[in-house]
This record gives C-alpha cells, sequence and structure tokens, in this order.
C-alpha cells in the first residue's frame, strides 16, 4: 500500500505513519503539532486562514489565537523555523499562514521503522547512575479496604494486600526497550498517587499524595507539562473506585502517559520505584533509594528526566529534613480535603517552622478554603510585609497577591481585589508558573465580567485558557470556560454559551465531579430556556438529579438548583412541583449568602400565583421592593434578574387593581433603566410602559413602546425575550381589533409555537379573532399539548358553525 511522503529541507513528513524525520533520525512531536504541520504541507498551494487552520487542528472554533501562536511558535522550534526569517512558514498579516518551503512528494511502501538514535551525548542534569542491577517491575495490587477517614475512597488506592506488594500479580505491562518513544515536549503527564508498601506505619499514609504531589512539583521545574495533582485526586475521590483506572484518567485530563509509583522501606531508608506508562506498555522505570522519602522520590524523578534528555531542577532550599516533610504532609492533606488534619498539622508545627513564610501561606490558603476570610485577609497581609517586591520571592508574594484578593472581592471591594490580581499577573507572567498565571487570568477576568468590563474580562478569560492549558490543568480549564459561557450569556448569545456549557458538563462528568457538573447543568438548562427549548431545558436539569444526591456539603448547591430547577418546571406546566421547590428557600438559611436568590424566588412565585388568577397573593410577593434598588444588585450580572422582577412588579400591582402604584412603578423603573443602560432592562422597562398605555386604553402611545420594545429585543435580547415582547403586543393589538397588525407581529414567534405554551396559546388567540377556526383548532390543540397545569381560558374553544 502506498502513502505520501513529504521531503523539505533536512525533513521527511509520512502523513500515514505520522512520522516526522530529520536526517533519517525521528523527531518525536505532539499531535497537534503534527496534525498543524501536515494542514499546511497539503494546502501549501494557498495560504491557510487562522479560523481553517484551528478548526482543522483543534476540531473546534473556540480556541484563542493566542493558542494557535504558541502551537505555532512551537512547530517553527520544530523545524529550525523562526518569526524573523520564515523561510519554511510564512505569516500572512491578519490572515494566517502559508507554507512556502520548497516540498517534494513521493510515494513509498511501507518501511520498517528506523531505529531511535543514540542520546547526543551525556545527560548534563546531576542524576545519580542508575543501579547495576535489574530494577524489578512492579504493578499495583489490589488495595485493601479500610475505613474512619473522610477520603476512605482515596486510601483505597493505595493501601496493599498484605504479604507484599509484589506479590500475587496478574502479567506485568510490556516494558519498552531502549527504542522507545520518549514523550513529546508538550505531552501532558498525569501522576498517579503512590502504594505505600504493606506493613508501614499509618502515620507514614499520607505519603500516597504527598509523594505524588512532590514528583509532579519536581519534573514540573523541568519543564514538563504535568497534570495538577488536585486533579488526579478530584477523580479519585469521584470515582470512589478501588482501583483508579488509567484509561478514566486519560480520558478526564487529557494525559497522553502516566507515572505510577510505590513506595516502601528498606534496612537503610525508603526505595521508590516510578513507571512511565503509555497505553499498556511501560516506557521507563527508575528506582530512586535515601534516608528520606522525599529524597528518594526526587531521585526516582531525577532518572526519569535523565531518560529524556532534561536538566533536573536545581534542589529548593531545605527540600529535605522534619521541617518540609511537615509541610508535604500538610499538602497531603489538603490533598485530600481532610482540611481539619490540615489544620491540626498547621497549628501543631514544629518550633523551626511556626514563624515560616512556608507555613503562614498555607494557614492562609487553608482559612480561604475553609472560608475564614478575617484570619486569611490578615495572613495573606503579613506575607506581603515579608515579601514588598518581586525581588524578595516573586513566587510567594504573587501567591499572596491573589490569596488576599479573595477576601477582599467578598468584602465588596472589587477594584482593590483587581489590582492584586494584576500585579500578581505582572509578576507570573515573567516566571514559569502557567498554573498560576492561569488562575490569576481568570480571577481577574471574572471581577471584570462582575464590574460590565466584557472586553477585558473576555481577554483575560482568553489568555487564562491558554495559559491553563499549556499547564495541562483540565479541571481548572473547565471552571473557566464555565465563566466564559457566563460572559456570552451577560452578551445575550445563548446559543454560544450552551455550546460551551454543554462542553463544561462532559469534561465534569468525566472527572465525576458532582457539584460542578449540577452546577453546568444548572446554567446550560437556564440557557436552554433563553433559547425556548423548554422540553430540553428540563432532560438537562434532570439528568443532574442523581448527581445532586451526591453531594455531601451541598446545601448551598441544592437550593441554587433547586430555583433553577423550579423555572424549568414552570416553563414546562409543571406549577405545584415548581412551588414545591420555591416555597422552603425564602425560609432557607442558606439562600442569605446568595445576593438576590430572594427576589428570584419571589418573582417565580408572583409568576406563578398570577398565571392562576392569585393577583392580590402575587402582589404582595413582591410588595417589598427593597431588592429592586438594592445597591449590590446595581451591576451588569444582575440587570436581567432585577428587570424581571420589576415588570413582575408592574404586572401584579396592576392585576390586583393597584393602577396608580404601578404607574409609579413603571416611572421609577423608566429611570433605573435609562441609567444602567443594560439592554435587559431597557427591553422589560419599555415592555412595561407599553402595557401601562395599552391597558389604560392608549393604543396611539402603546404602538411605538411595543416597537421599540421589540426592536431592542430582536438587537440584544433572547429568544425567550423577543417572545415575551411579542406575546404582550399582540395580545394588545388583538384586544383593540388591529388584525393586521397582529399577524405581522405574532408572525415573529410561528418558529417557536410548535414546543412554546406561549406562542401557541398567541397564534390560537390571532386565528380565533380572524375567524380561521381550523387553524385555531391546530393552535388550540399545541398549546393545550404543552399546558401541564397551566390554565388554557375558556374563551379559547373552537366554536364552529
Amino acid at each position: 500500500m502506498t502513502r505520501p511522503c513529504y521531503r523539505f529541507a533536512t525533513f521527511e513528513l509520512d502523513s500515514a505513519a505520522r512520522e516526522l524525520r530529520r536526517d533519517g533520525e525521528l523527531v518525536v512531536v505532539s499531535p497537534k503539532i503534527f496534525d498543524c504541520l501536515v494542514w499546511l504541507i497539503e494546502h501549501r498551494d494557498r495560504a491557510v486562514g487562522r479560523d481553517e487552520l484551528i478548526a482543522a487542528v483543534w476540531g473546534r472554533a473556540d480556541v484563542a489565537d493566542a493558542q494557535l501562536g504558541q502551537l505555532m511558535r512551537k512547530l517553527r522550534r520544530v523545524i529550525g523555523d523562526d518569526g524573523d526569517s520564515q523561510t519554511i512558514i510564512r505569516t500572512v498579516p491578519r490572515f494566517g499562514y502559508r507554507w512556502i518551503a520548497a516540498t517534494t512528494v513521493s510515494d513509498s511502501r511501507a518501511k520498517p521503522a528506523l531505529p531511535e538514535p543514540p542520546a547526543a551525548g551525556p545527560v548534563q542534569a546531576a542524576v545519580p547512575p542508575e543501579p547495576p542491577e535489574p530494577i524489578p517491575e512492579f504493578r499495583p495490587a489490589t488495595p485493601a479496604r479500610r475505613a474512619g477517614l473522610a477520603a476512605a475512597a482515596l486510601a483505597l488506592l493505595v493501601l496493599l494486600l498484605a504479604g507484599g506488594w509484589w506479590l500475587g500479580r496478574p502479567a506485568p505491562p510490556a516494558v519498552a526497550g531502549s527504542a522507545a518513544q520518549r514523550p513529546g515536549p508538550d505531552e501532558a503527564v498525569a501522576i498517579l498517587p503512590l502504594e505505600v508498601g504493606a506493613g508501614i506505619d499509618n502515620e507514614w499514609a499520607w505519603l500516597r499524595l504527598g509523594l505524588m504531589d512532590l514528583v509532579a512539583n519536581h519534573l514540573r521545574r523541568a519543564g514538563l507539562v504535568v497534570v495538577p495533582s488536585a486533579n488526579v485526586v478530584a477523580l479519585a475521590r469521584n470515582d470512589g473506585a478501588a482501583v483508579l483506572e488509567a484509561q478514566r484518567v486519560r480520558e478526564a485530563t487529557g494525559a497522553g502517559s502516566l507515572i505510577a509509583g510505590a513506595a516502601e522501606r528498606s534496612a537503610t531508608g525508603w526505595v521508590v520505584r516510578l513507571q512511565w506508562r503509555r497505553g499498556d506498555t511501560v516506557l521507563r522505570e527508575a528506582e530512586g533509594r535515601d534516608g528520606d522519602a522525599a529524597g528518594a522520590a526526587r531521585q526516582a524523578g531525577d532518572r526519569l528526566l535523565g531518560w529524556l534528555q532534561r536538566q533536573a531542577p536545581a534542589p529548593l532550599p531545605a527540600a529535605d529534613g522534619p521541617p518540609a516533610l511537615w509541610l508535604q504532609r500538610i499538602d497531603a492533606a489538603v490533598l485530600d480535603r481532610d482540611f481539619a488534619a490540615a489544620r491540626h498539622l498547621v497549628e501543631n508545627a514544629p518550633a523551626e517552622l511556626r514563624d515560616s513564610s512556608e507555613l503562614l501561606l498555607r494557614q492562609a490558603d487553608l482559612d480561604i478554603t475553609t472560608e475564614r476570610n478575617d484570619a486569611a485577609l490578615a495572613a495573606y497581609g503579613e506575607l506581603l510585609r515579608r515579601f514588598p517586591d518581586r525581588e524578595s520571592d516573586p513566587v510567594m508574594r504573587a501567591r499572596a497577591l491573589m490569596g488576599i484578593s479573595g477576601p477582599l472581592a467578598q468584602q465588596g471591594d472589587l477594584a482593590g481585589a483587581q489590582r492584586q490580581l494584576t500585579d500578581a499577573i505582572a509578576i507570573l507572567q515573567d516566571l514559569n508558573q502557567p498554573d498560576l498565571l492561569g488562575e490569576a487570568l481568570a480571577g481577574r477576568a471574572t471581577l471584570r465580567m462582575v464590574q460590565g468590563d466584557y472586553d477585558h474580562a473576555d481577554s483575560d478569560f482568553s489568555q487564562g485558557r491558554v495559559a491553563l492549558e499549556l499547564g495541562g490543568d483540565t479541571l481548572r480549564l473547565a471552571r473557566l470556560e464555565g465563566q466564559q459561557a457566563n460572559l456570552l450569556a451577560l452578551r445575550n448569545r445563548h446559543a454560544e454559551a450552551l455550546a460551551v456549557w454543554d462542553r463544561v458538563a462532559t469534561r465534569f462528568e468525566r472527572f465525576g465531579d458532582a457539584k460542578n457538573l449540577v452546577d453546568a447543568l444548572g446554567n446550560a438548562s437556564v440557557e436552554r430556556l433563553a433559547l425556548l427549548e423548554s422540553a430540553e431545558a428540563l432532560a438537562t436539569a434532570e439528568r443532574a438529579l442523581p448527581w445532586l444526591a451526591r453531594i455531601e456539603d451541598g446545601a448551598l448547591t441544592r437550593v441554587i438548583f433547586d430555583y433553577t430547577y423550579a423555572r424549568v418546571l414552570i416553563r414546562n406546566g409543571r406549577d405545584r412541583q415548581a412551588r414545591a421547590l420555591l416555597e422552603p428557600i425564602l425560609d432557607a438559611p442558606a439562600h442569605d449568602p446568595v445576593l438576590g436568590l430572594p427576589l428570584a424566588v419571589r418573582t417565580e412565585l408572583a409568576r406563578l400565583e398570577l398565571a392562576h388568577g392569585n393577583a392580590v397573593r402575587a402582589a404582595r410577593l413582591l410588595d417589598d421592593d427593597a431588592a429592586l434598588i438594592e445597591p449590590a444588585l446595581a451591576t451588569p450580572l444582575y440587570a436581567r434578574l432585577r428587570a424581571s422582577g420589576w415588570l413582575m412588579r408592574v404586572r401584579t400591582l396592576r392585576a390586583a387593581g393597584r393602577a396608580t402604584e404601578a404607574q409609579a412603578e413603571v416611572r421609577r423603573f423608566t429611570t433605573l433603566a435609562e441609567r444602567s443602560g443594560e439592554p435587559d432592562m431597557r427591553i422589560h422597562s419599555l415592555l412595561a410602559v407599553a402595557e401601562q398605555d395599552a391597558a389604560a386604553g392608549r393604543q396611539e402611545t402603546a404602538a411605538p413602546v411595543y416597537e421599540a420594545a421589540l426592536r431592542e429585543a430582536n438587537r440584544a435580547g433572547s429568544p425567550a425575550d423577543v417572545a415575551e415582547v411579542v406575546v404582550s403586543y399582540g395580545d394588545a393589538l388583538i384586544a383593540a381589533g388591529d388584525h393586521v397588525r397582529a399577524s405581522a407581529v405574532v408572525g415573529q414567534v410561528a418558529r417557536w409555537a410548535a414546543h412554546d405554551f406561549d406562542c401557541a396559546l398567541l397564534q390560537a388567540r390571532l386565528y380565533q379573532a380572524v375567524g380561521q377556526a381550523e387553524a385555531q383548532a391546530a393552535a388550540l390543540a399545541r398549546a393545550q399539548g404543552l399546558a401541564g397545569e397551566r390554565p388554557v381560558p375558556a374563551a379559547m374553544a373552537v366554536r364552529r358553525p
């Protein structure tokens, strides 16, 4: 079978075998670099646009230009090109790239792979020599079950059957020989929790996570892309399985390979063995021996780096000894989410650690995690005093700046929190800390979004996404994308937001992250409501129900989801079930920290009461208008909530016969909407004015306001906004007998009448008004099929001659 080979400069590329060779020697590249190279060569007769290249390499369109630029820089380095000379790939300004190197194509038959060349010269890393005896293979044995700690599922990963970890194993995986393909330079690797040998005192059980995190950080400092330990631990915890399957880890984290390890005590100290695996193949094994477990783990890691021809990182100050081990125990407890144990270790640290900045940072981070914000503010403030500038310790100062931004934001000082993050970002951009940089950018983006600075928030999200992808932090990247989806929703780009939430939900589901998955599915269902996809919204929300039951400390998550689920139920005509969810929220203490939730719940309850003819009760629910003018809600983030609440207040007052109060509320609403400048506020305030005029019989003044509201909804609103305006406007025109104009207006929601109750009922009203009995019957049947518990007016019955 023939296949094309491309030759350029000193390179040969076999696209079918996915091999790139330079002077006959295999060059290992990541899949994305290879795909990018092939696409440019195969389309060398023309310039390739950025969007086309992104779609070809990533298989999707929502990839930032900065991420493509990063990939292109890596590709240029691989093939010996650069951005200045551009002898192989030319940048086409404001468009994309073009392949310009002289290239020949030939068809060759499959040939045996060339052997991997020997390493070019001695490795420069300070790596202890490999022991002369062969390294025993190891395979994780089935863990024993133990009870007691909250992280029992994690313990199952590492405790082994009595009798030795090397006994009673199935056949070991194949071990690759010296010609094994080394991982590419940007291939992510995930470190699994290490196994701790049987018979070791429980005091050392923390090593399963402590050594995992130590190896991960050590390899990351050498420039490798290592999946953050928190991602692996979250996957293990959420799976609750005895064995963390390699395939699950790869699917969830995107890691191309894994490192598994084991630690045991010997007569002279500790032995740590590491295996680098791809699939069922062991690419490399390494062993470290030292009197200290951490030293043995670093030694094994250095030998892996030697195999990769990577420089081992310089030892950190005081990397070994009791103080360092104590800090690693704290880190392991936090990874295990055993915050009580972590707090105990912080408070009972040895004397040589008590005044150290390393311990203070861990105390501050723990305070933030356990919502002790005042204590965290003081601790981070002390760290900033100890490290007043970037020269003192850039990473420590950046982490303190990031940490203190949280308590400041909680106190309402959003500008101050943003300044701290900006200072941290300025420091981190010059360091090789993509995980921290991505977190800082995501935090600043969220603050900017809350304050209505959408463009700069978008830029921060894009840059943060690139940083987190470079750091291999799949879980944190999913959280960032969720915030990006919120930004899209604030811009009324609901279809795009829905696509992001669906993708994020899939990622959280792979991790088994119940809390974040419930949040993602709730948000996805809200976006489907905005798109008038009520049935699909219900299916999405109900997909979250089994996961909701798995959340142990999720009182707040449950309250927020119950509100969202109730909204979905109302749009599907399941009113009794919605009421049963909403009413308890007003009395639940868990809603107190959620700004705006009481107003949101009362608005939905008022909607239910009004739909069932209980106007007085509906108006009473919104009589306290304090939330509508609450300064804390006067941000773009809450514009839709305030707009919906105020419009519902006006409607309930008018329905309850309180027309004078309704008119006064319309004036207040209009003033507030003009001051805010938010599209949601403008659409709903115009609708309030138009409905007030129509109710008073002022059709000549109501019509132009309705038209303005409809234009605004079509320009900057969602399908749900358009439908709300059209249903109100159409009803007013039908009541006024203006059937010609009513037909033109009602026709704008015809595409939604098949699956939206209000649109179907409006169609039936129009057909009844113009005497089209057959069309009225069909529209009414659709409305009745969608109604659920919502009442259909008896006057809508078809009267045939």
